[in-house]
């Protein structure tokens, strides 16, 4: 690593050091055989992490940096793709993961994802979510009630999963959303899954919408997590 202003640069070491005694005026007798990174481009500071930037605390120089090896893939990673990340965005990538972690592996059975469904909704500004008893479900396991601009009043009807990410929800699952739509006279369907969507069942909801004119959103983990995240949750 070597320190530039702002910025840094990054190099691969390619062989041991040799000895060019024409550079002793220059005091860089010393030189390595180096692959620039980055297409020799310099990369700004304020996308490293804390551990590269301790390495950069003196102007001027090189800097070993092998053990910080994953934090200066990730600063690359970042400069080519020209994102600008920052603390609050990963404070919340990192409160994601592990939210998604503890839904997946915590304590919480396929009935408490139910009631943390139902719980989101009530944060999202649902005026009523109820639980379908077990006994009654006929395709949806929570119905949510909104009122748009006060007036205007939505029916959702849920289909829980608490699923790990393999296999993914597939499109019996959007099928079984479908009869609990029609059974609850439902103006919009969910499937909130702690796993993952599969494309067949992407493809169904997007027929049955074409069709019916109802939509049916497909919400995986980690955008359940991340609702969680930004609206928190309202227990009853």
């Amino acid at each position: 690593m070597v320190p530039y202003g702002s910025k840094f640069y990054v190099a691969r070491v390619l062989g041991p050091a040799t000895y060019d005694q024409a550079r002793i005026g220059d005091d860089t007798a010393y030189r390595r055989k180096v692959d620039w990174l980055n297409e020799k481009q310099a990369i700004p500071r304020s996308i490293a992490r804390s551990a590269l930037i301790s390495r950069m605390k003196i102007q001027g120089t090189t800097a070993y940096a092998s053990d910080v090896l994953a934090e200066i893939e990730e600063c690359i990673a970042t400069a080519e793709s020209k994102s600008k990340p920052s603390f609050n965005n990963d404070l919340q990538s990192r409160l994601i993961r592990e939210t998604l972690s503890e839904i997946r592996n915590g304590r919480m059975d396929s009935f408490g994802f139910e009631n943390l469904i139902r719980n989101v909704l009530v944060s999202l500004g649902a005026d009523e979510a109820r639980i379908i008893p077990r006994n009654q479900d006929k395709g949806a396991d929570i119905v949510a009630t909104f009122r748009v601009a006060g007036a205007f009043r939505q029916v959702v009807a849920v289909q829980a999963k608490h699923w790990q990410p393999d296999p993914p929800v597939r499109r019996d699952v959007v099928e079984q959303l479908i009869r609990g739509i029609a059974a609850e006279s439902a103006n919009l369907g969910m499937i909130v899954t702690s796993g993952t969507i599969s494309e067949d069942a992407i493809v169904a909801a997007e027929q049955f919408s074409e069709e019916s004119g109802i939509s049916i959103e497909l919400v995986d983990g980690e955008q359940f997590a991340k609702l969680i995240i930004e609206y928190g949750i309202k227990a009853n």
